[in-house]
């Protein structure tokens, strides 16, 4: 969900610009915030690594708040707003889930999003509302609440598998992150990257190991027409070759 069907990275971003801004009195360039944060998550490996981000962020930047839990609340609080009011899905992708949809693949959204982000998408935000439902086009979604590891362990992907008992060589993955890219080699399935700007810092690493690197879905979209041009009546099962 994060980065490859909406823009969630600037969320936070955002939110986070405005937790050093009210509570450290420090403007921030939204870059920095990105380099900052990035480097904190990939280098600790707390069980409850947000909560131990907000006291890194307390301290980083002297906060006039000293209780993590606390700013973790109002940070989650500050980004629901953004979520609710000003989320949307990435160009072209609504076109490709309706057009694989139209196909017959079996959809899965597989995302360590919470099911409280989730609800925002599918009830809250008129955005994304109007072009679609995530709850009536997914088969199947699989959030944070359902799994214990978090990527780059393939526990997630694992899980759909024996649902479906389906086979690596029947499925295939979109992920913008280089943790989400090894996740889906991890499980031994083949993995588009969909180019997102919050990813570059691991661009080299993510190049090294996925299958297949798209700039944007409209790339995708074209080729999968090539395959199964519209006025055909070819429906494919599960496996996309």
């Amino acid at each position: 969900m994060d980065g490859t069907l909406i823009d969630f990275i600037g969320v936070w971003n955002r939110t986070d610009q405005k937790l050093i801004e009210e509570f450290g009195g420090i403007s921030i360039n939204l870059d920095n915030i990105q380099i900052e944060r990035d480097i904190f998550l990939h280098s600790n490996q707390d069980s409850d690594i947000y909560l131990a981000y907000c006291e890194y962020l307390i301290k980083k930047y002297n906060f006039n708040i000293q209780d993590a839990k606390t700013l973790l609340k109002i940070r989650r609080d500050k980004s629901g707003e953004v979520l609710e009011n000003e989320m949307d899905f990435k160009t072209n992708v609504v076109d490709l889930i309706l057009r694989l949809k139209d196909l017959g693949f079996t959809l899965v959204l597989a995302t360590m999003t919470t099911q409280v982000q989730l609800d925002i998408y599918s009830k809250k935000n008129k955005i994304m509302l109007e072009q679609m439902n995530i709850a009536d086009v997914f088969n199947l979604i699989t959030r944070k609440e359902n799994v214990k590891n978090k990527k780059p362990n393939p526990e997630i992907y694992n899980k759909i598998m024996q649902y479906y008992n389906a086979s690596p060589n029947e499925c295939l993955i979109f992920e913008d992150s280089y943790t989400g890219v090894l996740a889906s080699k991890n499980a031994g399935i083949e993995v588009v990257n969909i180019y997102d700007k919050y990813a570059d810092l691991d661009r080299e690493k993510i190049n090294e190991v996925t299958d297949y690197s798209i700039k944007n879905y409209k790339e995708f979209i074209d080729l999968l027409n090539l395959l199964y041009p519209i006025e055909s009546e070819i429906v494919p099962k599960l496996k996309m070759k």
